[in-house]
């Protein structure tokens, strides 16, 4: 018998928003990067799905520029916190729909300790 790996092929594991939330406060990153994280939480299902503002929407309720907007985008699914579920149809105006993940091991990522000190201080 083969058993699946939860978190599936591409090593990820989906989570909840709350959880998302509290692993987003502990990541080291560039505020702006940051900002747009929990903007995108606040889309969220509480289960961590259907996550759909689109990058103009998300822009003008956190009065950031769209490049930045997108930028927090491709950071985020570089670092295997957002995986983006669902293409939106641009002819449309459909935004992408995104699910709050975590990667399956947090050591590649610039975290802090659990009580939200730096590590080793």
């Amino acid at each position: 018998m083969v058993l699946m790996d939860p978190a599936g092929p591409s090593g990820l594991q989906p989570v909840s928003r709350f959880d998302w939330e509290r692993l987003i406060r502990r990541v080291r990153m560039h505020k702006t990067t940051k900002y747009v994280a929990l903007g995108m939480a606040t889309y969220a299902d509480a289960d961590g799905s259907r996550v759909r503002p689109g990058v103009d929407e998300l822009a003008l309720v956190l009065c950031i520029s769209e490049p930045t907007v997108k930028r927090g985008y491709s950071v985020l699914r570089e670092l295997g916190l957002i995986q983006k579920t669902k293409q939106g149809n641009r002819h449309a105006k459909e935004a992408d729909t995104y699910r709050l993940t975590a990667p399956k091991n947090l050591t590649g990522l610039p975290i802090l300790g659990p009580d939200d000190h730096a590590k080793g201080a």
